[in-house]
């Protein structure tokens, strides 16, 4: 532990070297000053999108004052040609609302329907009595834990009747979307994404300088090394998630716990690039690309909360159900988290494997570097052992690519989408299985026909056992999709898939290791068979 927190005080001292120098204070003070008088006469200025649409009314038109919209009055042949024309974007003549089909138009339309809607439900609210059937009303009354039980004490069980602090019209509001909350959970993921790219750039620093090789002559072990290197950061991402559940008056507790597990999944990732790359400007395309997926893994899902129980699977969905004070339980919480946990330990045993002068200073094509990491990652175990194992361990980084393919079929049409699912997901789950046996066989590890089948085998049977402890905690969420079954084996029995696996990795590793097909080729025979497979489960084969 000594050595960890001297590398990781280490690294502290470099950041602060790499930003130091300071700035000067005039600098400052005219950064504030510029500042200032830009929110001065910002102040006064027309509200942003004032006068974006032009309306043209005819007859009796409620009035429209929304900011948004410059009101013209036109009779009826006028508001029809100014409509063609577009000089104007809508045409209301009456109780008729006319529109083009091009996209200003129909954006105007939409915006013109939701300001109606909320004047809607003012005129209803001042024109009918609450006592009055029509229209349905609901009244919100907020109480505290304390309050509620002296309210119940008092009237018998009875909460008294008081005027409403908020009243809902369920025929003129729409279900709220958590558009606002997954803003605010965004905020979490900003900082964490910021300050992992400066431990990338720091890791890449050090691996171009060659400091790391020196690092790596010392009496430290490389999981020390990455762990002091990380650990700072990982600190630093951890305190601002504090600094904003903070600041959004959330429970801070729950806020960690819901964004610890994805703060170790963003670093897992950016731990990957700069052990696979050489230069910066491969390092810095790399880390924007995963900079973009990571995001919209996470963004994407959770705008679904409350609609589909498989938002779940970005930890976002949780954030918005804290924000929205909604329960959730422990299956919730581990259908995304546990997987990045996973994820995070496989990133540190891949990165204390390749951790090495020769891997990293070497120049060799992607393909060939990602062979050698798995050969770097199995080496120091036997075949038997380390062909299972690998199965097992790389089941939660499957699972995710599977979870979001399932996502997307879910809400797609059944048919070439649904198509494009299994196979996808198919040919994710060939190439874990097949990869290891492989690359063993390139560097010469195994050799015979009988080891090709029985490691085949045994990486079925990894693969096989990790695939359902994960669907163990996931089976609520997963069993809604109709494609699940086909995915995931849900539903049948253990030997079927077992022996299913076995055939499809045999066929993928005897073609490439002893009938020489190219590894791509042998890869997709075996896809299109276990897709095959997928197929007949799916219309209920089995």
């Amino acid at each position: 532990m000594n050595q960890i927190l001297v590398i990781a005080w280490r690294e502290v001292t470099r950041l602060r070297k790499r930003f130091g120098g300071g700035a000067s204070p005039l600098a400052v003070v005219a950064l504030l000053a510029v500042l200032g008088l830009s929110a001065y006469y910002l102040r006064d200025t027309v509200s942003l999108g004032s006068g974006l649409y032009r309306v043209g009314v005819s007859g009796d038109v409620p009035a429209i004052s929304d900011s948004r919209f410059a009101v013209m009055e036109v009779d009826a042949e006028q508001g029809q040609t100014f409509l063609e024309q577009k000089a104007i974007d809508v045409f209301i003549n009456g109780s008729q609302v006319y529109s083009r089909e091009d996209d200003k138009s129909q954006f105007a339309v939409r915006a013109l329907k939701q300001y109606m809607e909320k004047q809607e439900l003012i005129r209803v609210g001042n024109s009918f009595a609450n006592a009055d059937a029509f229209p349905l009303r609901v009244a919100i009354n907020y109480l505290g834990a304390a309050e509620q039980a002296a309210a119940q004490n008092d009237a018998g069980g009875a909460l008294p009747i008081t005027t409403p602090e908020e009243v809902i019209i369920p025929s003129l509001t729409p279900p709220p979307a958590p558009f606002t909350q997954v803003l605010v959970a965004l905020l979490y993921i900003m900082p964490i994404t910021f300050i992992s790219i400066f431990f990338t750039s720091s890791f890449m620093d050090e691996k171009m300088n060659r400091r790391l090789t020196i690092l790596l002559s010392a009496p430290v072990t490389p999981f020390q090394i990455i762990f002091g290197k990380m650990l700072p950061y990982a600190i630093f991402a951890l305190a601002s998630t504090v600094l904003i559940a903070a600041l959004t008056k959330t429970n801070i507790l729950l806020a960690l716990a819901i964004f610890a597990p994805t703060t170790l999944f963003i670093f897992a990732i950016y731990l990957m690039v700069p052990l696979f790359y050489r230069t910066f400007k491969d390092t810095t395309f790399i880390a924007m690309l995963v900079t973009t997926l990571t995001t919209a893994y996470l963004v994407f899902p959770a705008m679904f909360t409350n609609v589909n129980d498989l938002a779940y699977i970005s930890p976002l969905a949780l954030a918005v159900k804290m924000y929205r004070n909604e329960p959730f339980g422990w299956r919730e919480y581990l259908f995304p988290s546990l997987p990045m946990a996973a994820i995070f330990g496989l990133a540190m045993f891949a990165g204390t494997r390749l951790l090495n002068e020769e891997f990293l200073m070497g120049y060799k094509p992607l393909t060939r570097k990602l062979s050698d990491a798995i050969y770097l990652m199995m080496a120091h175990s036997k075949p038997y052992i380390a062909v299972p194992l690998w199965s097992l361990i790389t089941i939660p980084a499957v699972y995710m690519t599977q979870i979001v393919f399932l996502a997307f079929a879910t809400n797609l049409p059944v048919g070439l989408i649904l198509g494009f699912t299994l196979f996808a997901s198919a040919l994710i789950e060939e190439v874990v299985k097949t990869v290891g046996i492989v690359a063993l066989a390139e560097h010469g590890a195994v050799k015979t026909w009988r080891e090709i089948i029985g490691l085949s085998f045994l990486s079925a049977l990894g693969f096989l056992i990790g695939e359902k402890l994960l669907l163990l905690v996931s089976i609520s969420m997963v069993s809604q999709a109709p494609v699940a079954g086909a995915l995931f084996g849900a539903g049948l029995l253990l030997f079927i898939p077992l022996i299913a696996h076995f055939v499809f990795s045999t066929i993928i590793t005897v073609l490439r290791t002893k009938l020489r097909f190219p590894y791509w080729l042998a890869l997709g025979i075996g896809t299109i068979v276990h897709f095959i497979y997928n197929v007949y489960v799916l219309r209920g084969g089995m």
